[in-house]
């Protein structure tokens, strides 16, 4: 009976032993702050500064530098790890998105890597062809006329059908105002142009033909244009040939957008929802 009683006693004793053991470890492991040189060169090229030009490297640091890193590494591991226990990322909005933003690239870097054949390539290309447009193109000078009374429209339009320098400088060249973007545009995109005379005025422009001569009066939101057309080209559909690579970039990001959601919906799923 005694002998039961020790034995029972031992291994009660032997259990509480490993438990406390484990206990301890755990709070050891959370206490317990691992120091090498790998550690504290990432965190000293974390942390450097970049607008200083003299930077030193981390193995040409004396040990005093050294020391100095080796206590910010410390003091900011335990200020992080002392916010983490006190739930601060629960409560700071900046916190809370920067760990999603970083629980988010974690994801992304660790989604598979996909190689599609040149097949799968060409058909997503033949799916897409509307991303690989050579958007049209004009090269041109205007001249800009801020007030568009019916005076300076009826000069203009004399002016572009005689195209009579003097009358210019009679009636119109003290007219001229400082347009807000540019004077010249040299190969130019239609949705550069777009951006800076409007929809309306851009499909007027690019209706003109080229010419030595000045045309219009074209007007825009702003005031009034003649314009000097120097080239302009058709919108061109670029060969799955001449846009491979920036077809193969597309895919892979479009596809690990589509792997992202789904590695996220399956994450979501795996999580307990509670609506209080």
């Amino acid at each position: 009976m005694k002998k039961r009683f020790f034995t029972t006693f031992g291994i009660f004793l032997g259990i509480l032993i490993v438990l406390f053991g484990l206990l301890n470890k755990k709070d050891s492991d959370v206490n317990t702050i691992v120091i090498n040189d790998n550690i504290l060169n990432n965190f000293y090229l974390a942390n450097r500064n970049l607008e200083d030009s003299a930077f030193i490297q981390y193995n040409n640091l004396s040990e005093i530098q050294i020391a100095l890193v080796r206590n910010d590494y410390i003091k900011r591991e335990v200020l992080k790890r002392e916010a983490l226990n006190w739930g601060l990322d629960k409560v700071d909005p900046i916190i809370s998105s920067r760990l999603a933003q970083l629980g988010e690239q974690f994801l992304v870097n660790n989604l598979p890597n996909e190689e599609p054949s040149e097949e799968y390539l060409n058909s997503f290309y033949n799916e897409n062809k509307h991303f690989y447009i050579d958007d049209a193109k004009v090269t041109f000078s205007h001249i800009f006329f801020r007030n568009n009374d019916e005076k300076t429209i009826n000069d203009l339009t004399y002016y572009v059908r005689t195209q009579n320098e003097q009358f210019f400088n009679n009636n119109l060249l003290n007219k001229v105002s400082v347009f807000p973007y540019q004077k010249n545009y040299s190969q130019r995109s239609e949705s550069f142009i777009r951006g800076h005379f409007s929809e309306k005025t851009t499909k007027e422009i690019f209706l003109l033909k080229r010419s030595s001569n000045w045309q219009g009066p074209i007007v825009s939101p702003y005031g009034l244009h003649i314009i000097k057309l120097s080239s302009i080209s058709k919108a061109k559909q670029k060969t799955y040939d001449d846009v491979s690579d920036l077809v193969l970039k597309r895919f892979i990001s479009e596809r690990k957008k589509a792997n992202l959601k789904l590695e996220l919906e399956k994450k979501i799923s795996s999580y307990q929802i509670i609506d209080d």
